[in-house]
């Protein structure tokens, strides 16, 4: 049941006109709908169906000016309490607070519909009926905000939200765009001190506020000024980086690259690390929200241009994080062209020699390894203590070092083959091969005990079964036939496994066997060079955000960063408020 009557004002904001309908009744145990508007056949309308039944409709007409055409959604079902939503751009207080999403009505509540309509939400099934939850506009009280009691008690609310350990950041709609310039320009390198992720998190508060208490339109509006922001400030650190380590003749050997150079190079690339390892988190943190969003539009008329609009906005949000991309190329472009100049030493240094073990080492974390071979080393440990301090994914991580070992194997694969037919080399036979394979093996050992170990099998599986095939003993090769070769060493190609026994060095007059000599028809026309265009595609990380906001901020760094952040956003709203009132 429904019943209103209309007060006039003398025109005084508080006293304008209201129509304050004096009950707002759902009687139905089954579960049904109020929708609330202007502009309607039937502006309020009570639906509920029930089995066998036509559905039955019960009407009364509204109007005034700001009243959309749905505006306000009720429903209720016997299991929960009732629940109202408006509808996007419908202007509806809940006890005299803005709402913009589901919120849980209960008896006595007064809700407010545009400028010039107030319910009274009544529940038949609670007697004697409750007191009203709001003190109505024209009974303000206002002695509560003159008061020393009231001020002392604001005040200690203050001192406790400005220190609460809760992640929680609250602001207002017309400061998000000096929010937004806070977070980033004192949060935008691994140097300002809220750590690693201090970006992503402090958006993401700043996000998840917008998300749940504030307009919806605000929150695709963030989304895609932060992503542009963050999309700018790496393009910025790229183009600073490029500066000082030009790309040209980047595929040319430079010679040796000393341990102090790898940690510059460790150093300059910070910065970049940084920003891929927020910029995914965010991406993360971005789809989940615009999912939310999407559950949420469902309420809303299909096709709405608004609502289009707003999915394009985050589209476009989503689409500028693509900065992961760059990031990830930059960093391992320039980590593998540290590694060109320093692989030929796994197939030139001899392990046992006592000249290389009596040199000095390079790095406390390597010593164990001969010095040249230290150095590559060196260039993986970089990178895992980047991806670490970075706190990177596990999945970026990860495909970070599949790139650099499938560099590593293609490059050193190609390399071996290559200077293999060179008979001053020598690198086919077993001899030189076994050299290789202990080199190897320490590699492979380092990378194990720095948990590296299954990835960098992986990639580099088919360099250890090349090596592997020159460590077999001349005696039982010599007597190997090509299908029982090509059958043990399947990872090999025809044309592959016939350039290594055709330039295999038996001895100075001894040709090849007979038993080497592949079927006939056997395809041998193949490129026995490794392609780099091989490598394994960037798959940007989709999975549950590692930033959980439902717990307590996880570090005293990005506790002392929100903290500064809630007073910087109380300084606004004092500067806004007259001198009086501060």
């Amino acid at each position: 049941s429904l019943s209103r009557c209309q007060m006039e004002g003398s025109g005084s904001p508080r006293s304008r006109k209201l129509h304050f309908p004096v009950g707002l009744w759902i009687n139905s145990p089954r579960k049904h709908f109020v929708k609330l508007g202007g502009r309607w056949p039937s502006a309020i309308s009570v639906k509920k169906t029930a089995k066998g039944k036509r559905p039955l409709k019960v009407e009364t007409f509204l109007s005034a000016p700001d009243l959309l055409t749905r505006h306000l959604l009720v429903r209720r079902d016997s299991a929960a309490p009732a629940l109202m939503r408006p509808f996007r751009g419908g202007a509806v207080t809940h006890n005299g607070v803005a709402i913009y999403r589901d919120t849980v009505l209960r008896p006595g509540d007064v809700i407010g519909m545009g400028d010039h309509f107030l319910f009274l939400y009544r529940d038949p099934r609670v007697t004697p009926a409750p007191p009203l939850a709001l003190t109505l506009p024209w009974q303000a009280d206002y002695s509560t905000t003159c008061c020393p009691s009231g001020l002392v008690d604001r005040q200690e609310a203050l001192r406790q939200y400005l220190g609460s350990t809760d992640a929680v950041l609250k602001f207002h709609p017309r400061h998000a765009d000096s929010l937004l310039q806070e977070v980033i320009s004192k949060n935008s390198s691994p140097d300002s001190g809220g750590g690693p992720l201090a970006p992503a998190y402090l958006l993401s508060l700043m996000i998840d506020h917008a998300a749940k208490h504030l307009d919806p339109a605000l929150t695709p509006q963030i989304l895609l000024k932060s992503a542009n922001m963050i999309k700018e400030i790496v393009w910025d650190n790229i183009k600073e980086f490029g500066d000082k380590h030009p790309t040209q003749n980047s595929t040319e050997p430079e010679g040796e690259i000393s341990t102090s150079s790898v940690l510059k190079l460790s150093a300059d690339l910070r910065p970049l690390m940084f920003w891929m390892s927020n910029a995914t988190e965010l991406l993360n943190f971005f789809q989940v929200k615009v999912e939310a969003l999407e559950k949420e539009w469902e309420f809303e008329a299909p096709g709405d241009p608004v609502l289009t609009a707003d999915m394009d906005t985050c589209s476009e949000a989503l689409a500028q994080l693509d900065v992961i991309m760059h990031t990830f190329q930059q960093c391992v472009y320039h980590l593998t062209k540290t590694l060109y100049s320093l692989l030929p030493a796994l197939l030139d240094t001899n392990p046992f020699s006592s000249e290389d073990k009596d040199k000095e080492k390079d790095g406390a974390q390597v010593s164990a390894l001969p010095p040249k071979v230290a150095g590559l080393v060196e260039v993986y440990r970089c990178s895992l203590m980047l991806s670490r301090e970075a706190c990177l994914s596990p999945p970026l991580t990860s495909q970070t070092f599949g790139y650099l070992f499938f560099f590593t194997n293609t490059s050193l694969l190609n390399t071996l083959l290559e200077r293999g037919e060179m008979s001053k080399d020598g690198l086919f036979s077993w001899s030189r091969a076994v050299q290789i394979r202990t080199n190897l093996d320490l590699v492979l050992d380092w990378l194990q005990g720095a948990g590296l170990g299954d990835i960098a099998s992986e990639f580099m599986k088919k360099l250890s079964a090349t090596v592997n095939f020159l460590c077999i003993p001349k005696t039982r090769l010599i007597q190997s036939s090509w299908s029982s070769l090509q059958e043990d060493h399947g990872l090999l190609s025809p044309s592959q496994l016939h350039h290594l026994l055709t330039n295999y060095k038996l001895g100075p007059t001894r040709a090849p066997p007979q038993c080497w000599a592949p079927p006939p028809g056997t395809e041998l026309t193949g490129d026995i060079f490794e392609s780099f265009l091989d490598h394994p595609p960037l798959i940007l990380p989709n999975e549950t955000p590692r930033l959980d906001l439902s717990q307590p901020i996880p570090s005293p760094e990005l506790q002392k960063e929100v903290t500064r952040l809630r007073t910087f956003l109380w300084g606004l709203d004092q500067d806004e408020l007259p001198a009086n009132q501060r």
